[in-house]
């Protein structure tokens, strides 16, 4: 079983690790616990204790929405495929291309 787990850590998300809080939290362990706890069986993770805490604050507040809120204003659209090949095709072309140029040819 071990083996399966350590396959899907890259698959893991913030909602999956918002969920392992919970239930942390649920069985009583404390912030600096949790956070052990996550760094000892996901070592490459990058999630602060600050980040442990601010989740596990909001779960004492009773938000026990595994989701982001969602936010206002215009969606991210730099890094889909198409733009990012667009990109890479102008900047394969030309090198030296700067910023400006890029924004004029990608409008």
């Amino acid at each position: 079983m071990a083996s399966n787990i350590s396959q899907s850590k890259s698959d893991l998300t913030k909602r999956d690790f918002r969920a392992m809080i919970l239930i942390l939290f649920k069985l009583q362990r404390t912030r600096v616990e949790i956070y052990e706890y996550l760094q000892e069986h996901y070592p490459d993770l990058v999630l602060s204790l600050s980040t442990v805490e601010r989740w596990y604050r909001e779960i004492i507040h009773g938000n026990f929405v595994l989701e982001d809120a969602p936010r206002s204003g215009r969606p991210n659209i730099s890094h889909n495929d198409d733009n990012v090949n667009e990109m890479l095709d102008l900047t394969t072309k030309d090198p030296h291309i700067t910023y400006v140029q890029l924004d004029y040819e990608t409008e």
